[in-house]
């Protein structure tokens, strides 16, 4: 028998039915599932060619009335499924649903047993891709009693899929997509799915890193609130679902979420005897409103705190969700789309760096509409300018920087303000802890100097600290080598430049070779010579016990180590600097001549110049006041207490003795 739709061919294909096959095998599913099925199955077959003969989904629901045939499979843009499943479903496919099979077959047979009072019938329905609107079906037969309701589709003519896309491993992501949150929802009435005979486990589809339940008693009742994250996206909104103390779905309402900003999906599910009462299936938007028309107050006012519930667990998962999704999307600024601002690598632009990492980590996790759809250049600027506002005394602007973004409740307004205080002050604290350490190894330092220097010596005690704290002599420098030969050094140094030792780097094998540096560093640093043109400065610095005075056996020393590094092609290219420096307690005559012979140069310590190589001859003091006027600053806005950093070292009560300058060395090399 043929019966024809109440539409043409043309509206059918254009009525938004689904080019997906995956998406199509979903709706057969959704069929299924909706006709009361606790078990859905998807099958397919092989040709003897080897190619994809035909893909089958079998339920065990109620199966198709052919006493209702003509409102049900011959109605199109309508549906008539049970209720329960309907609402729990964000939207019905009103009857579009059995035509997805045309996206990659041409021919769909379903055979299904329904139940006409009390007797099973059996009969089938058949649609054709080349004739939409006529649908075919025979007269039912009863059947025996063994047999079950339910349906099977089986769809033939397969074109453009072969059977590794309907496999379990391809299909699986997808349908858990669609459906792990109603497979967990009905866990307990034994909802089933499977593909070729294995059973699909939501539970993989769970981020268990943030899933938690809680089990609140409000008014007397008790509540089990279990907030599910998943680990991708749910094609379903994001909703509470209210189940009874035998867990049947009796209602349901949607989440506050906003999942147009960040991928947070998730689900709630709520189990309490509170709901035994709810004789019929309730959907609303506001509990606290649409409730009230046939609850008691006591009842609304449970409901509202159930609410109030629900909605503090979300906010407290989305806060640590989004915390550890700030971390990955401040990575993928700094490495991958580089919006982050660029610092400098020393101390002070590490700190900056770190308040405007816990500042952005806590606005992206606090609001993260604040960089939702921003271009580069967007999010460029937006870095920018939070960091020159954080940079400087206007830290509480931050707010109203942000407000021109993004309109912020009482709440969050509070929150960034907080958080703005917060993160100030822990960069202060920070930063005081960072000048006490480096005070405290410069007053370390002067002590051993000046008021232990006969007990010192340079290699066991004044080397050992610098090799710690080489900051002394610049911050951008990193550290070759302390006390190595020359040949070691200079290995070492390629390495950092390079990567890789090579054999061109070796030096003679004679002894100056075996010359040994003190102290050798190298930076690298934009010497503005011209555009993009970079300067490899390197410093080599020969340090003395302190009772030494700095002569001119001293300095020739340092400049035989000049002349070795000069005298190496490999390491004289026009974008190399050299300075070398000689450090003692006192300088000479000899050597204070030699500062007013290049006192024009405008370089304080200069005592020779030859090319790409300069020699400085400095004191102790001309070290810490060097440091001192680098940090003055910093200094000048902290008020450092220098004496405090005296006080706590306690020298004066030492006793003046080796075991003493050995003590005060190793608390200055573990101070870093």
């Amino acid at each position: 028998m043929i019966k024809s739709l109440s539409v043409k061919n043309q509206s059918i294909e254009t009525s938004g039915i689904t080019k997906d096959y995956k998406e199509a095998i979903c709706e057969y599913i959704w069929n299924g599932f909706e006709a009361n099925a606790t078990e859905v199955r998807i099958t397919h077959s092989i040709n003897p060619t080897g190619s994809l003969d035909s893909i089958t989904i079998s339920d065990n629901g109620d199966g198709i009335d052919y006493n209702d045939l003509s409102e049900t499979f011959g109605a199109f843009l309508a549906s008539r499924k049970n209720s329960l499943s309907l609402n729990i479903k964000s939207k019905s496919n009103k009857g579009k649903g059995r035509f997805s099979f045309t996206v990659f077959s041409s021919l769909a047979v379903w055979n299904t047993i329904y139940k006409d009072n009390g007797t099973l019938k059996q009969y089938s329905i058949t649609l054709r891709d080349g004739n939409k609107e006529d649908y075919e079906f025979d007269e039912p037969k009863i059947i025996s009693s063994p047999e079950c309701t339910g349906t099977v589709v089986t769809l033939y003519n397969i074109t453009n899929l072969c059977s590794e896309d309907i496999a379990y491993n391809s299909l699986e992501g997808y349908i858990l997509s669609q459906f792990a949150w109603y497979l967990y929802l009905n866990q307990h009435n034994s909802k089933k799915l499977f593909i070729d005979d294995v059973e699909i486990d939501f539970n993989k589809y769970i981020n268990q890193n943030f899933t938690e339940t809680v089990t609140p008693n409000i008014n007397g009742y008790n509540f089990e609130i279990s907030l599910i994250v998943w680990n991708e996206k749910i094609k379903e909104k994001f909703r509470s679902y209210f189940l009874n103390s035998k867990h049947s779905v009796k209602g349901c309402d949607t989440t506050s979420f906003n999942r147009n900003t960040v991928d947070f999906s998730h689900s709630i599910f709520v189990v309490s005897s509170f709901f035994d009462k709810w004789n019929d299936f309730i959907s609303f938007d506001d509990l606290s409103t649409q409730i009230s028309l046939f609850q008691s107050e006591e009842n609304q006012d449970t409901l509202k705190k159930l609410k109030t519930g629900i909605q503090k667990l979300i906010e407290k998962k989305i806060g640590e969700y989004m915390s550890n999704k700030a971390d990955e999307e401040i990575n993928k600024m700094i490495s991958q789309r580089r919006t982050f601002p660029i610092f400098p690598d020393d101390p002070y632009g590490n700190l900056r760096k770190k308040d405007l990492v816990n500042v952005t980590k806590q606005l992206y996790s606090l609001e993260p509409r604040i960089f939702y759809k921003l271009t580069t250049v967007q999010e460029k600027s937006l870095l920018a300018f939070l960091n020159l506002i954080l940079s400087s005394d206007e830290r509480q602007n931050v707010l109203t920087v942000i407000e021109q973004v993004v309109q912020l409740t009482s709440a969050q307004r509070k929150q960034l303000a907080d958080i703005l205080e917060k993160t100030h002050l822990e960069n202060i604290i920070d930063t005081i802890s960072f000048v006490e350490k480096r005070y405290q190894v410069i007053e370390i330092l002067k002590t051993i100097v000046y008021d232990f220097s006969k007990f010192a010596n340079e290699r066991d005690h004044i080397q050992k600290i610098i090799e710690q704290n080489y900051w002394l002599f610049g911050e951008e420098y990193n550290l070759v080598s302390a006390d190595r030969s020359m040949q070691k050094s200079l290995e070492q140094y390629t390495h950092i430049l390079y990567g890789s030792k090579k054999e061109t780097d070796k030096l003679s094998d004679d002894l100056e070779a075996e010359r040994r540096m003190d102290i050798f560093m190298c930076g690298s640093k934009n010497a503005n010579i011209s555009i993009n043109t970079f300067i490899q400065e390197n410093i080599v610095v020969e340090l003395k016990a302190p009772k030494k005075t700095l002569s001119k056996d001293i300095l020739r020393q340092i400049e035989d180590y000049m002349d070795i590094i000069r005298n190496k092609p490999q390491f004289n290219s026009q974008m190399r600097r050299w300075k070398f420096i000689a450090v003692c307690k006192t300088v000479d005559d000899f050597v204070k001549d030699l500062y007013d012979e290049f006192a024009d140069k405008g370089r304080p310590g200069l005592v020779r110049s030859v090319k790409n190589c300069e020699i400085y001859a400095l004191t102790w003091d001309d070290v810490f006041r060097i440091f001192e006027l680098r940090h003055s600053f910093i200094l000048d806005k902290l008020k450092y207490n220098r004496d405090q950093i005296l006080n706590d070292l306690s020298v004066d009560h030492l006793d003046k003795n080796r075991d003493t300058v050995d003590y005060l060395t190793e608390l200055a090399v573990s101070n870093e």
